[in-house]
């Protein structure tokens, strides 16, 4: 595909093939460098609405037994939102790790959580840290959701929380050799 200036370009071919998307506000937050890349994942798949819960397993026609979330034991059926964000047990999850940085880090799904994050008046390391921390919480309510589901394992909220702690703490020593980290330290 030619570009404006008549020259060949592999980025105008790309684009005239999928057309232009729309960029995802948020997207930069949840693919920072920050996060670990298991978290990125699960978080992407999150903010896409894209994790196999079993409210998404009935709209791809897939056979579900059991809709009801297994973290919290109610009758309530397993969605995105209520497994990351209303779920008492998740909630635990984000009260404690909210009384740790001392930062209120969701209100009503993790994409108002992400913008929330964006619209802060913060360096961009302390946003990406933050940003990172929401995405560890995420990935530890799915781990925790499939060990409960497929191993039978309950994880008490104390030992996600400890684990949660430990991956940030160990991933901004691992980048601490760069100056962007010195700010966030202090949590």
């Amino acid at each position: 595909m030619l570009t404006q200036t008549g020259k060949y370009s592999i980025t105008s071919s790309y684009l005239a093939l999928i057309g232009q998307q729309p960029r995802m506000r948020t997207a930069d937050l949840v693919w920072t460098s920050m996060a670990l890349p298991k978290h990125r994942f699960i978080t992407w798949l999150a903010v896409q609405g894209r994790l196999l819960t079993q409210e998404r397993k009935l709209k791809l026609h897939i056979q579900v037994e059991d809709t009801d979330c297994c973290l919290c034991d109610k009758k309530v059926m397993e969605t995105t939102l209520h497994l990351l964000v209303k779920c008492e047990w998740a909630q635990a999850i984000w009260k404690e790790v909210e009384q740790w940085t001392g930062i209120v880090l969701h209100n009503n799904g993790i994409k108002p959580t992400l913008e929330r994050i964006m619209l802060k008046h913060w360096k961009k390391v302390k946003k990406e840290t933050i940003a990172a921390t929401c995405g560890a919480i995420i990935y530890h309510i799915w781990r925790a959701r499939n060990w409960k589901k497929f191993k039978g394992k309950s994880v008490h909220t104390k030992e996600a929380v400890t684990q949660i702690k430990k991956e940030i703490i160990e991933r901004l020593q691992f980048l601490s050799s760069s100056k962007k980290t010195e700010s966030c330290r202090s949590f």
